[in-house]
Formats: structure tokens, sequence, C-alpha cells
């Protein structure tokens, strides 16, 4: 049988699971197949995948359908691939992303119902013990909280162009403010933000969606940047924070080359490594905050070469850290 034919029978067979069923001359017009092909892609279906049903409709015509169970079996979902989606749901959770989380695990469900008892009943044994074994079970660690229907909200904002208004508290001093904003992306990392503008004139900025409340859309609409590119922005920070990019040009010691090596700085990095097994990483971004929070984690494996505004604000975050813990 020719590949394409084989596809037109699993397409038909999908197609007759359609409560409806169908018709001999409705195989014949969506295949655009003689009666007599189609009568033979029929008869090939019910042989892949058992007996078709008689469905009357009062017409007169004969009509066929495959039972739901009847391609069971050409869908087959293994342990590896439900942990995966457990771990894709935990990710979204320690992010903050309930909802995402709730869909994640919501589909993972919907897949092993699909599944025969006698595959669930191998299932669930492989997949607590791979769960198990990949720390899956409980994994600790603090997550930002965001409000309850937050993402629901501006994923219809931005399909839609429509304004939205929330409450907002600043990173930097606190301070609270009503927010009117034109949203036009999301991004996830540590945080999880919201890229948009308070109107035309104003350049693009980030919200972070943990301190964010009480949003809501508005009656407003408004035009998308058509030349705005959400990867191309998030290229020009580290983090967060807008700032001029600069050439930054990090070695770490040869006891941590392995790991800095398998670790995604910024997407514009380039690494190499040096005579002594130690590791060069380069790349261009703004940001010197959140590089130095980040680099502060890496402690003394790690020394900035450039620039040197860098390494100064690292070294006097450290002091003031160790002074204050010092005399706490």
């Amino acid at each position: 049988m020719r590949y394409e034919r084989l596809t037109d029978i699993v397409r038909l067979a999908i197609r007759l699971q359609d409560a409806g069923g169908l018709t001999i001359d409705e195989i014949r017009e969506e295949f655009a197949v003689s009666r007599r092909t189609a009568e033979r892609m029929r008869r090939a279906v019910e042989l892949a995948f058992g007996p078709l049903e008689s469905v009357d409709w009062g017409d007169g015509r004969q009509r066929r359908r495959l039972p739901a169970s009847g391609l069971a079996d050409l869908i087959r979902v293994s342990a590896d691939e439900l942990v995966e989606l457990e771990t894709a749901a935990l990710e979204l959770q320690r992010s903050g992303r309930e909802e995402g989380t709730s869909l994640l695990r919501d589909l993972a469900a919907k897949l092993r119902a699909f599944q025969r008892p006698a595959v669930q009943r191998q299932l669930d044994p492989d997949l607590e013990a791979l769960m198990l074994a990949e720390g899956l079970a409980m994994r600790p660690g603090p997550r930002p909280k965001l409000e309850p229907g937050l993402l629901g909200v501006l994923r219809e904002a931005i399909k839609a162009n429509r304004v939205i208004t929330f409450r907002y508290v600043s990173r930097t001093n606190g301070r609270r403010s009503r927010q009117q904003v034109e949203p036009h992306g999301l991004l996830y990392g540590r945080r999880a933000y919201l890229v948009g503008r308070r109107g035309e004139t104003e350049a693009m900025r980030y919200w972070v969606l943990a301190n964010m409340s009480e949003v809501g859309l508005t009656d407003k609409w408004f035009t998308h940047d058509a030349g705005f590119d959400l990867k191309a922005f998030a290229r020009q920070s580290f983090g967060s924070f807008q700032e001029e990019p600069m050439e930054v040009v990090l070695r770490f010691r040869a006891d941590a080359t392995p790991d800095a090596a398998a670790f995604l700085f910024h997407p514009s990095q380039e690494i190499s490594e040096n005579e002594d097994g130690s590791l060069t990483v380069r790349f261009e971004a703004g940001g010197t905050l959140e590089m130095c929070w980040h680099l502060f984690t890496w402690g003394d494996s790690v020394a900035v070469e450039q620039p040197a505004e860098l390494r100064v604000r690292l070294a006097e975050m450290c002091a003031t850290l160790a002074e204050h813990h010092q005399t706490a």
C-alpha cells in the first residue's frame, strides 16, 4: 500500500469517529476517490480498527461510524511522556503559574483516561517509580504567587489587543500605583513578566506578574506595534532591567567549567575553554543588578573580567551583605 493511501486510511478512521458517521458517498467526495475505492477504504478501516456501527439519521442513507475505542490502541502513552508532562507542570507551579499547572495535569489525566484499563495498570507503577527517582513527588523551594485568573486575562488582552488596568507594587521602592497598559507579550524565567507600554509614545517595559493585582480588561483597543520583536527585546537584558547592552566577560575556574559550560547565561553567549581548564563566557546584555544577583550564586568560582562597573557593583553587593550578616 502506498504511503499516501495509508495516510488516507488513518484519516478516514479518525473521521469515522464522528457521532454521525459517514456514508459511502461522503467518503468518496471527501477523499476524491471512486465508489469502489471508498468501499475498499472503509473495509480496510474495519480490518485494522474493528467493526463499524450503523447510524440511523432517519434519511434512509447507510451511515457507518467507528466506536470511540477503535483508535485506543493506535495512541499509546508512555510513563516517560507523562513524567515529562508532570515535570513541566511542576516548573510552572514553581514559577507561580497555577493555571498552567492545572491545564497540564488535566491533559495528563485525559491522556491516561484514553488508554485501555490494562495499559493504565502498567502505567501507574512505572509513573510512580520515575517520579520518585527524579525527585518530582516533592520539590521544595520558594516561588512567586500569582493572582488567580491573572494569566487568563492577560492572554485574552494580548490576543484581542485590549488595554488592561491593574494595581502594581514597584520592586525598587514598594510604591503602589494604578497602571493602564497595552500588553504585547509574556516572558517566563526565574520570574514571570508582562511586556507592554503605557501608550504609543512610551517605550516597552516589564511588569512583574507577582506584583500585579486586580487585573481587568478595559473597553479600549490598541494597535499592536508591528515592529516589536519580543525575543529581540528580551535579548537586550540579562534579566528584566532594560539597560544599554555592555560586553560582559566572565572567567570560571577549572573545577566549575563543567557546570558553567552546561549553563545558558544569555542567548548571545560565546564560550571558550582556556589552557588551564578554566572557561571564558562572553555576551552582550544590560541589567547589571540582576547579573550581580546571579553571579553571587557562583561564589568565588567566577571572576568578572569586564566590564569594570559590573565587577565593582558585585564587590559592593558582597561587602554590603557580609557586613549586614555580621552585625545582624
